[in-house]
């Protein structure tokens, strides 16, 4: 974790931008995948770890704005526990870490909770994502409690300036991406298998000490967005896609695309979109500066891929009119990239609405542009992804040609002979500086000359 005074700020802008009240963060507990004794792998909320910087499960922060007053709620652990776990810090170790004066048992929380709320104090809480933890805000407040929108809005505010000792955590985390995406690529042979490959890609994550900051894509399949099977086996004239970010010590995510022909020789087709997927990339990270709305790079790059479809003879007519009706989200159904921090999907467990987007920016109701996570003015310090794809989707290519959709633009005659491409997709994380961008992390292979030399 970082220096305690690091957590202290961050809770004093918070109270600040919150206003007034109690405001009641729960960490995350241990989750039982088969029985209660064997857990899924725990991970603190990302919320909690930002304003505290503590892991340990079972942990709440009390903060009493109208008070000035914070409070580490939990328990020590209990010498039976300790036989099977170790010794672990106390909860006043934890509370001194974390710069917390003090601390109360967990079995005063539910009083403490239901005294405020009949003392008429407004009681901030974010958006549950587990069971646990609605539960809870349901038994100590009351089942009609709403999220806080003031809560909400002042997470965000903080999260999505990124620090500077965050974009070094970031560019941590992706040196560990960057030297497993090149062990992958070298892989990337045929009669080889994805769980082969992505057996090796593990290696590298957990010799430094990482894990995955989300569940990885390493298929042969890229057309099925987020596949998460492993099984098959490589052949000559396949793409490789894989989608994988290490999440460091300091628990912060990075998110890496590269798409790798098998034997890493392109065919002609494959060499042809991945040159327009590729352009696309460069001229969208080109775009990232402050003041500039991520939605209109997305357009940009819809732009950019349907021109290049567009030469390869598979849409047709006016660019502007293709992307305006959705026509291109054939090939590219999903938005150009979302913000990355502590999580892959920076805070969208509290709403991409409000993460992606705000008054000045709505949400497309597009097919494909709907799925844009991110959308709103761009501004210093944030962290993003870019990535656009090109996709030969077969059920969504018949779909739409048994319902004759934007026929005028698409050549469903020529498309036929396509649909066992699979999917390219490539992607950088990038940083927004005070007048430009920069791409985070060391310098992993995208040129087709410097994958083919591999």
């Amino acid at each position: 974790m970082f220096v305690d005074t690091v957590y202290k700020n961050r809770r004093r802008v918070l109270k600040h931008k919150t206003g007034s009240g109690l405001i009641w963060l729960q960490g995350n507990q241990e989750v039982g995948m088969n029985y209660h004794g064997n857990p899924f792998p725990y991970r603190q909320d990302s919320n909690f770890l930002y304003f505290t910087g503590l892991t340990a499960p079972g942990l709440h922060l009390l903060i009493d704005i109208d008070e000035d007053k914070e409070y580490l709620v939990g328990d020590d652990l209990t010498v039976d526990a300790s036989i099977w776990v170790g010794d672990l810090p106390l909860l006043s170790e934890h509370a001194e870490n974390a710069g917390i004066k003090q601390i109360i048992p967990a079995k005063e929380l539910p009083q403490r909770l239901k005294q405020a709320v009949l003392s008429g104090h407004h009681i901030h809480t974010l958006p549950p994502y587990h069971g646990y933890q609605s539960d809870a805000i349901r038994e100590y407040i009351g089942p009609e409690h709403p999220d806080s929108m003031e809560l909400i809005h002042a997470v965000i505010q903080l999260r999505s300036i990124k620090e500077d000792r965050e974009i070094r955590e970031m560019e941590n985390a992706l040196t560990i991406t960057a030297e497993l995406h090149r062990a992958v690529m070298q892989a990337c042979d045929a009669g080889r298998t994805e769980q082969e490959i992505y057996a090796r890609a593990m290696e590298i994550v957990l010799k430094e000490g990482g894990r995955l900051a989300y569940n990885a894509i390493m298929t042969v399949h890229g057309q099925t967005l987020h596949i998460n099977t492993y099984q098959n086996q490589l052949k000559e004239g396949q793409l490789l896609l894989c989608d994988m970010g290490a999440e460091n010590q300091m628990h912060y995510a990075s998110d890496i695309t590269r798409t790798t022909p098998v034997n890493r020789i392109f065919t002609t087709r494959q060499k042809e979109i991945y040159q327009i997927v590729l352009d696309t990339l460069k001229e969208s990270t080109r775009k990232i500066r402050p003041g500039v709305e991520f939605k209109e790079v997305h357009l940009s790059a819809a732009a950019i891929i349907t021109d290049g479809l567009k030469d390869l003879g598979l849409l047709k007519g006016d660019t502007e009119e293709i992307v305006e009706k959705g026509a291109h989200a054939l090939f590219f159904p999903h938005g150009l990239g979302h913000m990355l921090g502590l999580d892959v999907h920076d805070m969208e467990g509290l709403g991409e609405t409000f993460v992606g987007y705000n008054s000045e920016t709505k949400r497309s109701e597009t097919f494909g542009t709907s799925n844009l996570r991110l959308g709103r003015t761009l501004e210093k310090h944030h962290t993003i992804t870019i990535e656009p794809g090109i996709y030969f989707i077969p059920q969504l290519f018949r779909k739409w040609k048994e319902e004759r959709k934007h026929e005028e633009h698409i050549a469903y005659e020529k498309l036929t002979n396509w649909m066992d491409f699979g999917g390219i997709r490539i992607e950088d994380n990038v940083l927004v500086t005070a007048d430009g961008h920069r791409v985070l992390g060391p310098h992993i292979p995208k040129e087709i000359d410097e994958i083919t030399s591999l």
